[in-house]
């Protein structure tokens, strides 16, 4: 399995194109502005864009979605709970993002435990709640890879403050995430890449998070 990682401004957003080495099949894991570069990397390798993978419905994670849809015809897919969020995101992002992006619709509502397939290689949607209610981390368990979007990051987790977060629910996702074998490699919607066993201080992690 190959990874490139993209950061993308003005967030410094991880967008990921993730390709199967025997298929060329390929996923996208969330899809910041600006997917130039991403779709130039696909057509470089000769990679088949199946799916695009939000690991929540926040407008730097999707707002993407539609041009990479366009381009590909990848379905996009998002737990199940966050799927409205793509149809707040022209509105919201008119925040902090450079443009509205165009938008889109879940083709696939992920529940707990849904696999999504590159080749032989499958995702398997964990419910890592906290940052939003429908956050979702994909695990690749027979290649040891996590993509924890904004729940787990190198050193810290996501925000818990925003619409829909919840300190609670993000200490239950973070110790969730801990227990998985230490060697997992962790791939974070922001930030450098770590390790399950790098991330010791979510055993220490009390009530409240901020």
């Amino acid at each position: 399995m190959r990874i490139e990682r993209f950061v993308v401004p003005p967030l410094g957003n991880n967008v990921y194109l993730v390709v199967d080495a025997d298929t060329n099949e390929a996923l996208v894991v969330d899809s910041a502005l600006g997917s130039g570069p991403l779709l130039g990397k696909a057509r470089e390798l000769g990679a088949t864009i199946k799916f695009i993978l939000n690991t929540h419905g926040h407008p730097d994670h999707t707002a993407d979605n539609a041009a990479i849809q366009k381009a590909t015809g990848a379905k996009i897919a998002i737990f199940e709970v966050d799927a409205v969020r793509l149809e707040k995101n022209a509105r919201e992002s008119r925040w902090y993002l450079p443009s509205p992006p165009d938008p889109s619709k879940a083709d696939i509502l992920l529940k707990e435990g849904s696999e999504i397939r590159i080749g032989g290689i499958p995702f398997v949607t964990l419910h890592t709640p906290g940052h939003t209610e429908g956050s979702a981390s994909f695990y690749a368990p027979s290649q040891g890879i996590l993509f924890s979007g904004d729940t787990l990051f190198a050193g810290s987790c996501g925000r818990t403050d925003v619409a829909g977060g919840s300190p609670a629910r993000m200490i239950v996702s973070l110790r969730r995430l801990a227990a998985l074998p230490p060697e997992t490699r962790v791939l974070p919607g922001h930030g450098p890449e770590t390790t399950i066993g790098a991330e010791t201080w979510i055993a220490d992690v009390a009530y409240p998070i901020i």
